[in-house]
């Protein structure tokens, strides 16, 4: 009588399926969490200070900027004096809703993210315990082969369930980037009244989608997962365990990556 019989050991591999899957899903869960949620009062609390901040730079700028154009006597008709009001004006808006513009652009990633968390629920849902761990030709002595074969997978189950782990640390931290960015948004936004700080506004804007964009990079990761095994030449341990390790690295520099595809370096 065998001491492991090989259904044993198929419930094992099933059981690790099914953790790193609700891992996962875990996971997906946080990243559809807004921050811009009635209930995180912090942003809110953090806004009401930092907006008269901002809106006494945005005042400042305009008060230099207009000042130098007449010293240097740019300012020769009703259209130039007008351009220099419009622009405070402008910024001004901008400042005051600078909640709203923040959650515009973490919205337009968000929804992307969250139609291909649709797609990809149970990330691992179309590999099968046949796939992962093929049946052995012989049991050996008490079964220790289906044993081996076992344990030869673990390698494999362990990055992907410390992937998933990476994944839940980086939103959870995605999440207090959010609020930390959209909190101080209007001080870097006020310097769209400033001549020649405009870079500033930009580069802050580019940062902040960078964050946003990570949540939909690690979702494709996530997605691709499947696809990229059979591209590799099929499910074995082997194959399994080289592209599980890779998505492990690839979450880990997910901001990294989205940083350099909106070019903030």
């Amino acid at each position: 009588m065998d001491l492991i019989d090989w259904d044993t050991v198929e419930d094992w591999v099933y059981d690790w399926l099914c953790m790193i899957n609700n891992a996962f899903d875990t996971a997906m869960n946080t990243l559809t969490i807004s921050p811009f949620n009635s209930s995180i009062t912090a942003i809110d609390t953090a806004l009401a200070a930092v907006e008269g901040v901002a809106l006494v730079l945005v005042s400042m700028f305009f008060a230099i900027q207009l000042c130098n154009e007449a010293m240097l006597l740019k300012i020769q008709s009703y259209e130039q004096v007008f351009k220099v009001f419009f622009k405070f004006i402008l910024a001004k808006v901008i400042v005051q809703n600078a909640r709203g513009l923040m959650g515009i652009i973490y919205n337009s990633f968000n929804s992307v993210a969250s139609g291909l968390i649709e797609d990809s629920y149970g990330f691992l849902s179309e590999f099968t315990t046949s796939d992962i761990l093929p049946e052995p030709d012989e049991a050996g002595f008490l079964g220790l082969n289906y044993l081996v074969k076992y344990l030869e997978t673990m390698p494999t189950f362990l990055i992907l369930m410390g992937a998933c782990w990476v994944i839940n640390l980086i939103l959870i931290g995605r999440i207090f980037e959010i609020v930390v960015y959209t909190a101080v948004s209007p001080i870097p936004l006020s310097t769209f009244a400033a001549e020649g700080w405009h870079d500033t506004a930009k580069g802050f804007i580019k940062s902040y989608a960078a964050v946003c964009l990570q949540g939909l990079v690690v979702v494709l990761m996530f997605y691709s997962f499947s696809q990229v095994v059979d591209l590799l030449g099929g499910a074995d341990t082997i194959g399994i365990t080289i592209v599980a390790l890779s998505l492990a690295l690839g979450v880990a520099k997910s901001g990294q990556w989205a940083r350099q595809a909106l070019g903030c370096g």
